[in-house]
């Protein structure tokens, strides 16, 4: 499937800023062309979810009304990040026989065929659900024929029985009502919601990071997006209230100034290791009603802020190490999003990871690219690039109410493309 003209648009809803992407589509190069695109402060967002609807909406509008003007054009829907600790994710796994013989026993080794997956797919993702959840997503992992492990496309060979690996990812849909209630009070519908992990693994990790192990972290102003990957798989997702706000309160409330104060005061001095703060400079905190301004040393300022980072990598850690494989065995660490630009953000990663770390910044994609090579970005331009792949593939990993799980022959097709 080509898609050429086509325009496509993705919202990355966070508790701080609101993205609006807006693209047209590289026939070519399968690629987001940007064609507008703003960044808006977030009011009526805590910890990734809807607390007022009004000021939610009056954010959103605001953002996307900015990057329709840039894109000298309208949008009626769009693809948006999800995120929130009401996300769970679980790996699992779905068997069945080939073929089988008169006694109901397995019979003679055949060809697997689409058909076969298919009823495998449906079968892997039919699990029991609380009336409160739905599929978010089926990412696979790989198959498994009769006792050959590690198959990423199964089609064409013979076997007796055929197994799935899978990562299935649930949400939970009396919270995400209220988004999409934001969302459509905007006057924009929903393609498809899109878990943020997930979209930022697309602009933020390339094919050799996910085949050889990687975990990558989200760092969200209240929220951390984790997502593991091992053998061109997705092996864990999960989402933490912690994030670079905490940081932010920790310096208001020990410098004793605004919560704007602290967090440019953090921006521009801040440094998440004291070993590497320079001890010989200063800044100064200006004096509120009329009181003398004070002078602090940069590293008392790292001080006060690497306990908490350090809280935050090691919850992180933690979370990643609920994947169905030793994380010991990654290869790397990515950092992303807005909390991953503090200073020694990537070495603090790397002592407690005990792995390489590097910053993640969006990219694969086209237009104003030097103003969106800011891992704030990472996520609204990965939502764009699982779009573009969601579309080619026919909705392949899509699972939503508007559109479920369709082609398996898409399934697996797509096993060694971009998700995995």
């Amino acid at each position: 499937m080509k898609l050429k003209n086509q325009l496509i648009s993705a919202i990355d809803v966070g508790s701080s800023k609101i993205c609006t992407l807006i693209a047209e589509i590289d026939e070519e190069r399968q690629e987001p062309i940007i064609k507008g695109y703003s960044k808006v402060p977030s009011k009526g967002i805590k910890k990734g979810l809807v607390s007022d609807i009004e000021l939610a909406t009056e954010s959103i509008q605001d953002s996307v009304s900015r990057a329709e003007k840039m894109a000298e054009t309208s949008i009626d829907s769009c693809w948006v990040g999800l995120s929130g600790d009401h996300i769970q994710s679980m790996n699992t796994k779905g068997m069945m026989a080939i073929s089988r013989d008169s006694r109901g026993g397995l019979g003679e080794a055949r060809q697997i065929d689409e058909e076969d997956v298919q009823k495998l797919v449906d079968h892997t993702k039919a699990v029991p659900l609380p009336v409160d959840r739905q599929l978010l997503h089926v990412l696979p992992q790989d198959f498994i024929v009769d006792n050959q492990h590690e198959i990423k496309n199964p089609v064409a060979l013979s076997g007796r029985r055929l197994e799935a690996k899978v990562h299935l990812t649930t949400y939970n849909t009396t919270i995400a009502s209220n988004l999409t209630h934001c969302i459509e009070n905007v006057g924009l519908s929903i393609e498809a919601f899109v878990l943020q992990s997930l979209a930022a693994s697309f602009s933020a990790l390339d094919e050799n990071e996910k085949e050889t192990g990687t975990v990558l972290i989200d760092i969200g102003a209240s929220v951390l997006d984790i997502i593991v990957f091992n053998n061109d798989g997705v092996h864990h997702t999960g989402v933490v209230n912690l994030g670079g706000m905490n940081v932010t309160n920790d310096i208001a409330y020990l410098l004793r100034i605004p919560i704007d104060k602290a967090e440019s005061i953090k921006r521009e001095f801040g440094h998440a290791v004291v070993g590497l703060a320079d001890r010989d400079a200063f800044f100064t905190v200006a004096g509120l009603a009329g009181r003398p301004d004070r002078e602090f040393q940069v590293c008392t300022l790292a001080e006060y802020i690497e306990p908490r980072m350090d809280e935050i990598i090691r919850t992180a850690f933690l979370e990643a190490k609920k994947a169905d494989f030793s994380i010991s065995n990654t290869l790397s660490v990515v950092l992303t999003g807005g909390g991953a630009l503090l200073r020694e953000t990537k070495e603090l990663a790397e002592s407690i990871f005990n792995s390489p770390a590097r910053i993640g910044y969006p990219r694969g994609f086209q237009g104003f690219t030097q103003e969106l090579n800011d891992p704030t970005f990472t996520c609204a331009v990965g939502i764009l690039k699982y779009a573009i792949n969601d579309m080619n593939n026919n909705a392949a990993f899509r699972r939503t109410s508007k559109n479920p799980l369709s082609k398996a022959w898409g399934w697996v097709r797509h096993l060694s493309e971009n998700v995995m």
